[in-house]
């Protein structure tokens, strides 16, 4: 399990209060949103912020959350002196079997809310297409009409 700083994902310290992890997560959820970011893939961007604010804005995850990542950078730390020894990269194992589960959902409901937010947002671009179209197609059919009456009289005159 690739094990993610959410503290660092969402540009906070390790001792930020609620409020603080609250107002980091709207700051970045409306910097990465997609509407602010057109032709750029932001998917995997907002999909860690939603799973780092899952995680962090419940006290007992973020407990959890905490011990475990205490542990892992004791254990990156050690890792890195082997790292420049040997060059052997390892994935950091999460230990606590409750906080597991817990990131796991965490990263299904951001995944689930990104992949949601895209399908409305198609959804709503398929109605506002068909309403600009419903809406403009009056206008070319009366610009139709008046290209073939001008035709129609410049033939006549001429």
């Amino acid at each position: 399990m690739e094990f993610k700083d959410y503290y660092a994902i969402l540009g906070i310290g390790r001792q930020s209060s609620h409020e603080e992890i609250r107002a980091a997560y709207r700051l970045l959820s409306k910097k990465w949103h997609p509407d602010l970011n057109p032709g750029k893939d932001v998917t995997q961007k907002m999909q860690d912020i939603n799973e780092a604010y899952a995680i962090l804005k419940d006290p007992v995850k973020k407990a959890r959350y905490d011990f475990e990542y205490d542990n892992y950078f004791r254990t990156e730390s050690a890792k890195q002196e082997t790292r420049q020894k040997n060059d052997n990269r390892q994935e950091y194992e999460v230990h606590d079997e409750n906080l597991k589960q817990d990131i796991n959902e965490a990263r299904k409901y951001a995944e689930d809310l990104v992949a949601e937010f895209f399908k409305s947002l198609k959804e709503t671009s398929k109605v506002a297409a068909k309403g600009a179209w419903d809406e403009a197609k009056g206008y070319l059919i009366a610009g139709i009409i008046m290209s073939i009456i001008a035709t129609m009289i410049l033939m006549c005159t001429g």
